[in-house]
């Protein structure tokens, strides 16, 4: 097990080392060192992950957990904090849930629920009562025309994941497969590709 671990942290380093940008690496980084119980480690690659998107609500959940556990119970706070806000500005209920409990376990104050902002534009609105909301960037419009392939996780992007999210999979997704070295026509390739692109969506808890 130790030895797995060890290579997925080699591999995921190596992608993050090899783009910089690439927020994926630094999310998947993180989240084996945490795994591993290298928490500092963990702390520095999840914080870099929210540099280059802050609207990643499961991150900020992960990033506290590490920072806590690392021994920095004001930055597990202040994280989680902003975390409970970006998550209930994305409508991810689970991480919020998550989050909250850890700050009163701390002694934290748990942020109110916000109350959605008036004078949305017509088709956000329409969007917003339609119940659909995307899962990695939080925008309430532009959502797929339909699943972009068969099966239930097709299903679960087609429903919950806007066009230009989508987009940005595409691309990163090229970068996991050549990153990676991952081979398609193997199940435990494709296994670990769904994996990613399932981390990439924030669709872990839909």
């Amino acid at each position: 097990m130790a030895g797995d671990i060890d290579q997925r942290i080699a591999q995921f380093r190596n992608m993050a080392e090899a783009d910089p940008n690439n927020e994926l690496g630094h999310f998947s980084l993180g989240k084996a060192y945490l795994e591993a119980g290298r928490f500092p480690e963990a702390v520095a690659s999840l914080a870099r992950a929210l540099e280059l998107n802050p609207s990643l609500s499961k991150v900020y959940h992960l990033l506290g957990d590490a920072a806590m556990k690392s021994g920095d119970k004001k930055k597990a706070i202040d994280v989680m904090t902003r975390g409970v806000e970006v998550a209930d500005e994305q409508g991810d209920r689970m991480p919020r849930e998550s989050m909250a409990k850890l700050l009163t376990e701390l002694g934290a104050a748990v942020p109110a629920p916000r109350v959605a902002p008036s004078g949305a534009n017509e088709k956000t609105a329409k969007s917003a009562r339609s119940g659909f909301k995307c899962s990695r960037c939080g925008r309430p419009d532009d959502p797929l025309d339909r699943p972009p392939f068969k099966g239930a996780v097709g299903l679960k992007i087609g429903a919950n994941v806007c066009k230009a999210c989508w987009r940005d999979w595409i691309a990163m997704g090229t970068k996991v497969i050549n990153e990676l070295g991952l081979q398609l026509s193997s199940p435990e390739a494709q296994s670990a590709y769904d994996m990613h692109m399932i981390e990439f969506l924030q669709l872990e808890d839909r």
